[in-house]
């Protein structure tokens, strides 16, 4: 991972960027929306409306879908953890059965930033860009599977904890979850961002 640093003054928040290496071809958030259909030909019933059929079969997603996600934290010395992501997914392919239920093959794309700041405001804002391959898995009788390869086994707790999401359709139109904001594990140059893990949620809109 490269990271800019810009100067750090007294009083403002320091900022590091991860240049992001969009996929070829990446369609961008409103064409995303555009192409929020369910995939046809499934191995399971397309026309079933619902993400996941009563008797817990599952059923196709979105082939394109957007996950927007916060978490915030209070910590006992008055600093304060504030994270937000935005993430993008393509699913371009039809699904394949596995014997836990449908997995897509996909990229993702968008930002994820987190905000460590001291009782006087003081303190240190991370907004990387991110883009790579995905997974998604829907299985029965609610879940959903949302892997990113890249992000496994990786020392930062920060990329650590966006390697898998799992998620439950909550009978409302959305795929719902949660995660942890952790540290970069970042310690170099002044820049250090090593303590306090925010947990937060995030969702996806299905398509009506």
């Amino acid at each position: 991972m490269t990271l800019a640093a810009s100067p750090v003054a007294s009083g403002e928040i320091s900022t590091l960027v991860r240049t992001p290496r969009w996929p070829r071809g990446w369609v961008f958030a409103a064409a995303l929306l555009s192409l929020a259909g369910c995939h046809s030909g499934s191995p399971t019933d397309p026309d079933v409306g619902s993400p996941t059929d009563p008797d817990g079969v599952a059923q196709p997603l979105p082939a394109a879908f957007v996950m927007i996600g916060t978490a915030n934290s209070t910590e006992s010395d008055g600093s304060t953890v504030s994270c937000v992501l935005e993430f993008y997914f393509e699913l371009p392919t039809e699904p394949r059965m596995v014997p836990e239920g449908l997995e897509y093959d996909g990229t993702h794309g968008g930002s994820v930033q987190r905000t460590v700041l001291d009782r006087h405001g003081n303190g240190i804002s991370l907004w990387p860009a991110v883009a790579g391959e995905a997974v998604v898995r829907s299985l029965p009788p609610d879940r959903v599977e949302i892997i990113i390869p890249a992000n496994i086994g990786v020392e930062s707790r920060f990329w650590s904890e966006l390697a898998q999401f799992e998620g439950r359709f909550d009978g409302r139109g959305q795929v719902v979850g949660e995660w942890n904001c952790a540290p970069f594990d970042l310690d170099e140059g002044g820049y250090v961002d090593t303590r306090f893990t925010a947990r937060g949620s995030w969702a996806v809109d299905l398509p009506s």
